[in-house]
């Protein structure tokens, strides 16, 4: 509880707001909650849907593991790729996000509409070289642009990967992606309109080699055609009793049958001989008890069929 005291105009203030009926006494004045803002940019909507967002997660992140065994054996070394991000942005702002010089490649996205970009860090690409060419696979000191002859390299390798990649989308296309063109400056590149949305997959990569990024950028308009496929189809109730009957017939159970049990001393039990009889509870005659997963279900009789053991259902416990 504050303990400053009231000047004598705060006073003659107070007494005229509870004259005036501005406040009363007793009542207790709460302070206005802040009404919380959502911040919608309607230059960068949502287009996909949270169950496509969640097929694009797992699409993405089986491109990551195949980036990244590809790379390992075209390499020879160990190389690590994880998702860093899946963004929807225009395709200005994507071009906007690099400020170094950046080895970008168009794809041909056939049978899917537009192009795309796959990109990837001049100094992983140089690395990429180092190591094609029998060097440890390190970034030089000086960042450049790359050769003809390093272009050719560096593209085999992200041929590789972008071969990997249209089997990760095989269940929704049937892709024939294919790289067209390899560009120093990605600033010239002019796969769509400035307010062209794409959809922007982050990769980064760790290993053996030097660290780096790769990108996969592609229009929107292009994956939404297929997008719509990944929705799940309920099934139908008889479909779903049908599937648990097939589960339910092939899954193995543990079976035994008892043929009598006895009580025996220890010292009887240590000293048994091969040829030795022991003398069950139960009568010849009576039946003998079956059990599924340790608990009796069935009792009937022993028997031979052909040379094998056999056992005659006579009844069923519920």
């Amino acid at each position: 509880m504050s303990n400053a005291i009231l000047t004598n105009q705060e006073v003659e203030a107070l007494l005229s707001a509870i004259e005036s009926g501005q406040v009363l006494v007793g009542q207790k004045i709460e302070s206005k909650k802040e009404k919380k803002i959502q911040h919608y940019d309607f230059r960068r909507p949502d287009k996909f849907p949270r169950e496509q967002k969640r097929r694009l997660q797992k699409i993405s992140e089986e491109m990551a593991k195949t980036i990244g065994v590809t790379l390992s054996r075209f390499l020879r070394a160990s190389i690590n790729v994880e998702l860093i991000a899946i963004e929807e942005l225009s395709y200005e702002v994507f071009l906007n996000s690099f400020t170094d010089v950046v080895c970008a490649n168009v794809v041909n996205l056939k049978p899917l509409n537009g192009f795309g970009c796959l990109t990837a860090d001049v100094g992983f690409c140089l690395a990429i070289v180092d190591r094609g060419l029998g060097g440890p696979g390190r970034i030089p000191q000086k960042v450049r642009p790359l050769t003809l002859i390093e272009e050719s390299v560096v593209g085999v390798a992200l041929s590789n990967i972008m071969e990997e990649i249209k089997l990760c989308w095989i269940k929704l296309v049937q892709p024939e992606w294919k790289i067209e063109k390899m560009d120093m400056d990605i600033k010239s590149l002019q796969i769509a309109p400035a307010t062209e949305l794409m959809l922007s997959i982050n990769f980064a990569v760790s290993g053996d080699l030097s660290n780096g990024t790769i990108i996969l950028c592609v229009p929107v308009t292009s994956l939404e055609m297929i997008m719509g496929k990944s929705k799940i189809e309920k099934l139908k109730r008889q479909d779903e009793i049908a599937i648990i009957e097939v589960v339910i017939g092939e899954t193995e159970l543990t079976t035994s049958v008892v043929l009598g049990t006895t009580q025996l001393m220890f010292n009887e039990l240590i000293n048994l001989k091969v040829g030795d009889v022991i003398k069950l509870d139960n009568k010849i005659t009576e039946d003998i008890c079956m059990n599924i997963e340790e608990k009796t279900k069935y009792c009937g009789k022993p028997g031979v069929m052909g040379k094998k053991m056999a056992f005659q259902v006579s009844s069923v416990f519920n």
